[in-house]
């Protein structure tokens, strides 16, 4: 038996996207997404991958990669499109977001990193000591361990995919909630932002209007929109509509102004900010805005008006023909 026959075909693996949360499987299916990611010939990077191919690329089966697709979609890396009758599947990476999560996942990591104290504060259990220092950047440290603590963390390791991740960053997640993100308005005024709430970095396309919809948005309903990958999607396609500059003042007034029944029932949705983009556009720049029942009222005074105009015309018609019978009465 050649071995070599057995090992084609490798993937590679980024051990990098463990640390997101999304697992082992979510990690190997989201580098395989990067990999056709940066391959695809559609301008925005939608590729089609079926359930086999996927499963002969990185041995996923059909529920490992249905459990891996929602980690990543929560998690706002991967997006899903479905296109064509009969309808496929397209996938497409988010690397804005994929980049804001691993920055996010570092700094999380620095931060248990660089504050021992909270860790030796705890009082160890009788026959099992721990090192009061962090196990981050030097594997020296790691022969302190016992051998029990060893053989519990290599159990948890390999047993995090049989059964299901009880917290969105596994076992090395913090015990306390992310720090909230300060944003300061252009008026002076300072929000917090929930960590949980993984909105957009500062350095990405759509974190202007994003911020500018999103602290209106908490103005209005004393609540923050939730980001995700669909609503990243949306944004972006709006931004490419209005432009960049336009987007945060038409986002704003969106928000604030818009009134229309059917908008305020679904509580401003950012789908219907990128449904009636070019609209919104209009009433921004010119500080109108118009429900429905304001567009009957129009409707029924230009209505008005027309009948009006056409009473005045048959009027004038009307004289003018008398004033041609009177004049022809005089000329007998």
């Amino acid at each position: 038996m050649n071995l070599a026959n057995y090992l084609d075909r490798p993937i590679a693996f980024q051990r990098s996207f463990v640390g997101l949360g999304i697992g082992v499987t979510g990690a190997l299916m989201l580098s395989q997404a990067v990999y056709w990611a940066r391959r695809s010939e559609d301008e925005d990077g939608w590729f089609f991958k079926s359930q086999v191919e996927w499963e002969e690329e990185t041995g996923l089966r059909r529920a490992e990669q249905e459990t891996a697709r929602k980690r990543l979609i929560a998690l706002g890396a991967m997006e899903e499109e479905r296109r064509g009758i009969p309808a496929k599947l397209f996938y497409r990476v988010n690397f804005q977001e994929l980049e804001a999560q691993l920055l996010t996942a570092e700094a999380a990591r620095n931060q248990d990193c660089g504050n021992p104290a909270i860790k030796s504060a705890e009082a160890p259990q009788s026959g099992t000591p721990e090192s009061s220092t962090p196990d981050c950047g030097n594997p020296a440290n790691r022969t302190a361990v016992t051998p029990q603590s060893k053989i519990r963390k290599t159990t948890s390791e390999t047993t995090s995919e049989t059964t299901a991740d009880t917290s969105p960053a596994g076992a090395d997640a913090p015990a306390e909630p992310p720090a909230p993100r300060r944003f300061t308005a252009p008026n002076g005024t300072i929000y917090e932002i929930p960590g949980e709430l993984s909105y957009p970095l500062e350095k990405s396309k759509t974190f202007k209007a994003w911020m500018a919809y999103a602290i209106t948005y908490f103005v209005r309903y004393a609540a923050w929109p939730v980001w995700n990958a669909s609503v990243a999607g949306q944004m972006a396609k709006f931004i490419d509509r209005v432009g960049a500059d336009a987007a945060p003042r038409v986002a704003v007034h969106y928000v604030r102004r818009v009134a229309e029944q059917f908008v305020v029932q679904q509580m401003h949705p950012v789908r219907l900010l990128l449904a009636d983009a070019e609209k919104w556009h209009t009433q921004a720049s010119t500080g109108t805005g118009m429900t429905r029942v304001q567009a009957q009222q129009e409707d029924r005074t230009a209505g008005n008006l027309d009948a009006i105009e056409e009473a005045k015309r048959l009027s004038r018609e009307r004289a003018a023909r008398r004033a041609g019978q009177s004049g022809e009465g005089c000329n007998a």
